[in-house]
């Protein structure tokens, strides 16, 4: 056979295997919507009636969605942008939404600031998807355009944003294509107006507005979120904490009206929120109506029990010798904690929050129970929780095989967690990220 033959034949079987890659190419891109996401209305007229009314509704929405959170620096201009985000690419930075001209959303139209909200493509390129456009995708209309014209009220401030600073090839912006065809796909219609009967209500909140499931779900690939690790629980990038599952069982000690109010206040007879939830209530979710508050929590007490590791029975004995450090857990226990969590992890209402069956000690990850022992922290102060008291840290006060067995201790008993924790895994949790 000559050169020019086995060329030819070549060219001739890989032809196939070429048209199979392009015909999944194209399906998959057919899948993250086709060509639609990247046409950007920017020759759109509409306009948004204004009114007082209007703009309440935007303010309102804003703080339900926590926009100011991530787009505020600490001690910044509210929504001027350039808060960080870490992510395992490297770091982003948020965007100015101010209605400034040059380096915000002053020159936007409506259908334009709609379509970067529900598609994550923006006159600047494809958005990161650190911000939840899958969730916004939800949005109504009406909600959207409240949304507008509440940021188009702001005061405009021309801050400058750092540039991101991300590894190759997340830095070149048309890779987050090829990231689209693989781990997005779009929501199929949104409401012209938002819901209003309970449990649709609730699922809007959390689902569209809320974007929960972005700290509460379980990631896959590449930062995705699978449709079935959704409220699952997993650790929130970059920030050092873990996001706890949101379901029936791990819901289950909350009533609704609870649950409502510890969205609304940052503190139950169940526990306070620390940490980036403490961030979310303070930030946004203080403002939620009551009627809201309630729509949520039925809502999220609704979502079925996702598969945990096998839990152990409640005990009074030690855990097994093989599975904890060589420090009795039960002596630092009534050293350091017993006095403000009580004998046995009861609490007190309204001062102490119970540690038996709490959320840290009974989620499948200790990550917040070694953090809240090491660093300590603080509830957020509240119409719910006037005068919050803070957890201390103990990082100075108690060597890591102290807290391995404590924390070993209060997972077994009171949370029915086998946990095996060492004094090289509490050395390790030192580096924390604190934010």
């Amino acid at each position: 056979m000559s050169a020019r033959q086995g060329l030819r034949l070549f060219g001739l079987l890989l032809l196939p295997l070429l048209f199979g890659v392009l015909a999944v190419g194209g399906v998959l891109f057919l899948r993250q919507g086709g060509f639609a996401p990247y046409r950007i209305p920017r020759d759109s007229q509409r306009t948004v009636a204004v009114d007082p009314a209007i703009l309440a509704r935007g303010e309102y929405l804003a703080h339900v969605g926590n926009c100011a959170a991530c787009h505020t620096t600490r001690g910044g201009v509210a929504f001027a942008g350039g808060r960080a985000f870490k992510t395992d690419a490297g770091t982003l930075y948020s965007t100015n939404l101010t209605p400034t001209r040059d380096r915000g959303i002053g020159d936007w139209s409506a259908d334009e600031f709609a379509h970067a909200m529900r598609n994550g493509v923006s006159r600047d390129g494809v958005l990161y998807p650190v911000f939840p456009y899958a969730h916004f995708a939800g949005l109504a209309d009406a909600d959207l355009d409240a949304l507008y014209a509440y940021l188009h009220s702001l005061p405009a401030t021309a801050s400058t944003i750092p540039a991101n600073r991300l590894d190759f090839p997340a830095n070149w912006r048309p890779i987050l294509i090829g990231w689209r065809m693989l781990y997005y796909r779009p929501v199929a219609s949104a409401p012209a107006t938002p819901p209003t009967a309970p449990d649709e209500r609730g699922r809007y909140l959390v689902d569209a507005l809320g974007h929960c499931a972005m700290c509460h779900s379980a990631r896959g690939p590449r930062g995705s979120l699978p449709a079935e690790g959704y409220l699952a629980g997993g650790s929130i990038p970059g920030v050092g904490w873990y996001a706890p599952p949101l379901d029936r069982r791990q819901l289950d000690r909350y009533s609704v009206a609870q649950l409502a109010d510890y969205l609304r206040y940052g503190t139950s007879d169940q526990g306070s929120a620390y940490g980036p939830m403490a961030e979310v209530i303070y930030d946004g979710l203080r403002v939620l109506s009551a009627d809201d508050a309630v729509a949520m929590a039925g809502y999220l007490k609704t979502i079925a029990e996702h598969a945990q590791p096998p839990a152990q029975p409640a005990s009074t004995e030690a855990p097994p010798a093989d599975t904890v450090v060589a420090v009795d857990g039960r002596a630092v226990y009534k050293r350091a904690c017993a006095d403000c969590h009580g004998a046995d992890g009861e609490g007190k209402p309204g001062v102490y929050p119970p540690l038996r069956g709490a959320v840290a000690i009974t989620a499948p990850d200790p990550l917040n129970a070694v953090r809240m022992v090491l660093y300590g922290g603080l509830p957020i102060t509240s119409q719910g929780n006037p005068r919050p008291h803070s957890m201390p840290p103990f990082v100075q006060h108690l060597s890591s095989a102290e807290i391995a067995a404590v924390v070993n201790l209060l997972r077994h008993d009171w949370g029915g967690r086998p946990s095996d924790l060492r004094a090289a895994d509490i050395e390790a949790m030192h580096g924390i990220e604190i934010d």
